[in-house]
């Protein structure tokens, strides 16, 4: 049985989804995914591109694979794509320009295809293995639909159903976790503390994750602080790129502390 393919994603706004049917689809998805290219094409039809024709950069948006099964079972794959650091004005991020206008990113199940094959030698070896998944995910699949279900624009508006608030949800905790580690740094440089005395809260939060894991502790979501686990390390990245008489300037002009408020406009 022929396998069924759909798309659904927000083109009266701009944000459009161009499925792996499309008739020009390798000819732009192969420079996104790189050198691996031969191998990333496989994942089709999981893999699509997402093209941001809007006035706005993107910040985040959410990703959702819906997979009907002969019998009746169904198997979904939600995954998002997210940007804080370019709210944060984190410019050491590896990708601080987010999907802007004009931009467009191959997206596939399960992992991150684009960009990492031109940063880790060994990603052709790792990637085929997504491929037998993908083989065995749709063996008896009859219908795929791939959607995006909610959408960030940098003016901080919602698009999309966002159900349950996921995204919504997330992306806000990973602002406001970036932003949170920043503030006490600049806070503590504007006091007239040292480089070393700002960062020193970092350092001792890192150390104390380091001990725990160390010793074995195990880690509810919660208790596991993710996002403040992750904006930590970012932000360890200025400490390690500059020298301690240029850093406080950088980023007194780079990093932005303004409240993100996610808002969805009215209907």
């Amino acid at each position: 049985m022929a396998l069924s393919i759909h798309v659904s994603d927000f083109k009266a706004d701009g944000i459009k989804v161009i499925p792996a049917t499309a008739d020009d689809f390798d000819a732009l998805a192969r420079p996104l995914i790189g050198r691996v290219a031969d191998i990333g094409l496989q994942l089709k039809p999981l893999l699509f591109v997402v093209s941001n024709e809007s006035e706005q950069t993107v910040v985040a948006y959410s990703k959702l694979w819906t997979i009907r099964h002969q019998g009746g079972r169904t198997t979904k794959v939600r995954s998002h794509t997210s940007f804080p650091d370019y709210v944060c004005g984190d410019v050491l991020s590896w990708n601080p320009q987010a999907l802007p206008p004009g931009g467009r990113r191959v997206k596939t199940a399960h992992l991150v295809i684009q960009g990492y094959a031109e940063s880790e030698p060994y990603y052709d070896q790792f990637l085929p293995q997504f491929v037998i998944q993908k083989e065995r995910m749709l063996a008896d699949a009859t219908d795929l639909h791939i959607e995006l279900d909610a959408a960030i624009l940098e003016d901080a508006q919602l698009i999309g159903p966002d159900p349950d608030g996921w995204l919504s949800g997330l992306f806000s905790e990973y602002v406001s976790a970036k932003q949170d580690w920043y503030r006490l740094i600049l806070d503590r440089l504007d006091a007239g503390g040292s480089v070393d005395d700002a960062f020193a809260p970092i350092r001792a939060f890192q150390e104390e994750k380091n001990r725990q894991i160390r010793a074995g502790q195990r880690f509810t979501r919660e208790k596991a602080q993710l996002w403040k686990t992750q904006a930590a390390a970012e932000a360890t990245r200025w400490r390690h790129r500059f020298k301690d008489d240029e850093l406080p300037t950088l980023l007194r002009q780079s990093i932005r502390l303004e409240p993100f408020v996610i808002r969805r406009l009215p209907t």
